[in-house]
């Protein structure tokens, strides 16, 4: 049986260093990606197994790249790593949804501390790609909970973020927004697996099925979206 445990801080950057390493993967996601992804995983009208969820950790564009492992015992620890970290989501927003916080990374900008919520965000919508027809309906019922995700994880929010003035207030509010709409859609979707366990039914299971594609990296030479005025290289997406 798999733990529920929540990864170390050394096991996350031992599996980001996996996942970016120079000589693999060629549009992997990072440790941060893959919180939000899994998170939506989890959190979802219908079951998605992992042998259709994996694919796209390796691949963000096309899930179809494999990875590469040094040995049968480094695909044992990466391939571990990564079902941890879903068991420990799933454990947290179903027994103790209070403690949930999404892994988002910070850096420093002129001395201050800044969190970098648009990798997360991509990952938690890529998620939601998997299933989005059957998303759709709490999307358009209760657009104020994904209102971050969308504006920091897709195409078009980039294009909106392009447009607004630099307020690293408004963006740290939005970053500590992230826990609790996470923890609202998850409640209203679980809610709704249990009424049809309760009428009998069986919850439904996602099945294959290309992602809708309406997410991108923002390109590294753009100005970065939390309003800095500076190149998303040399900000957010800077390593």
């Amino acid at each position: 049986m798999i733990s529920s445990d929540p990864l170390t801080d050394a096991e996350l950057d031992r599996l980001n260093d996996f996942l970016m390493r120079e000589e693999g993967l060629s549009d992997p996601m990072d440790s941060a990606m893959l919180d939000g992804y899994l998170t939506a995983v989890v959190s979802g009208p219908n079951l998605v197994m992992p042998s259709e969820w994996l694919r796209w950790v390796w691949d963000t564009e096309n899930g179809q790249e494999s990875p590469e492992f040094h040995s049968q015992q480094e695909a044992q620890e990466i391939i571990g790593l990564i079902m941890r970290l879903y068991q420990s989501v799933n454990a947290t927003l179903n027994e103790e949804p209070q403690n949930y916080e999404p892994c988002i990374m910070e850096r420093e900008h002129e001395g201050r501390v800044i969190p970098i919520i648009d990798e997360w965000c991509m990952g938690y919508y890529q998620g939601m790609a998997l299933d989005l027809k059957a998303w759709s309906l709490l999307v358009m019922g209760q657009p104020q909970w994904f209102s971050t995700i969308l504006l920091y994880g897709t195409d078009d929010g980039w294009e909106v973020l392009k447009k607004q003035p630099s307020d690293l207030d408004a963006h740290q509010a939005k970053a500590d927004s992230l826990a609790d709409a996470v923890r609202q859609i998850h409640a209203f979707w679980l809610a709704q697996r249990r009424q049809q366990i309760a009428r009998g039914d069986v919850p439904g299971v996602n099945r294959r099925q290309e992602p809708v594609r309406s997410t991108a990296k923002p390109g590294r030479n753009e100005p970065c979206a939390c309003g800095s005025g500076r190149k998303y290289k040399h900000c957010h997406g800077a390593n």
